[in-house]
């Protein structure tokens, strides 16, 4: 086991930082890629588990660490905040993302099982399908930003307050935490950030043929010099 945690936070403070990843899943076409990977996942029926997620980190962190997210309710609302924590602090998590790393796929972030639609799904269990992923993955060279990654579940879905939202990602600096909250999606919170996770959504085309699309649910806003843009968990007083 520790060789295992071990590893994956050798693996995590190796991705790049948002702005570089961005700029590089740009050189590759991030379009087409994604969309030849949604479309595995769509082919397999699990577009409502799985997506694809731009690989990118928030913080470095220690060999006894792992980057886990898990709901809160501050001032500003309902948020999701994934950080930095040792496996002693956590009785219970999954597997939210993954990266391919040697042809075998090492977990890059975990969650609360609450927040995700399929706990149940990972590498051992959903083979063929990211087995297919991976062909793609390192064809186009794209290992190292692109990996499958979990949908969110009702419990997450339940507290979205608009009618057109996104999730947008923030850094809380002093936490070495991600904070994700629920933004309409007219917010001027969305300029100059980054698209980090693609899900296949099913539609109708004007002459009634059924058609998938790739549409980005969650971005990550940054700083005009590449860097996260801050923000701070909103805490009670006591």
């Amino acid at each position: 086991m520790e060789a295992t945690f071990g590893s994956q936070a050798h693996s995590y403070n190796a991705l790049l930082p948002i702005a570089d990843a961005n700029r590089a899943l740009s050189r590759f076409g991030e379009e087409v890629i994604v969309g030849r990977l949604l479309s595995v996942i769509q082919r397999f029926g699990l577009q409502d588990k799985l997506g694809i997620r731009l690989l990118h980190k928030h913080n470095d962190i220690l060999p006894s660490e792992v980057m886990y997210e898990s709901s809160l309710f501050d001032l500003e609302g309902f948020a999701l905040s994934t950080k930095a924590v040792t496996r002693a602090e956590v009785s219970l998590m999954v597997p939210n993302s993954w990266q391919l790393v040697d042809g075998a796929y090492v977990p890059v972030e975990f969650s609360d099982p609450l927040l995700v639609f399929d706990p149940e799904v990972r590498p051992e269990t959903h083979t063929e399908v990211l087995r297919e992923i991976g062909l793609i993955l390192r064809e186009t060279g794209t290992e190292s930003i692109l990996g499958p990654c979990l949908h969110y579940g009702s419990y997450v879905e339940s507290h979205d307050p608009f009618e057109r939202s996104a999730f947008l990602e923030k850094t809380d600096f002093d936490d070495r935490a991600n904070v994700v909250r629920y933004v309409d999606l007219d917010d001027p919170a969305f300029t100059n950030s980054a698209k980090t996770k693609w899900r296949a959504i099913q539609s109708v085309d004007s002459e009634g043929n059924v058609v998938w699309t790739t549409a980005c649910n969650c971005f990550c806003s940054v700083f005009p010099q590449g860097g996260h843009q801050g923000t701070t968990t909103h805490r009670y007083s006591d």
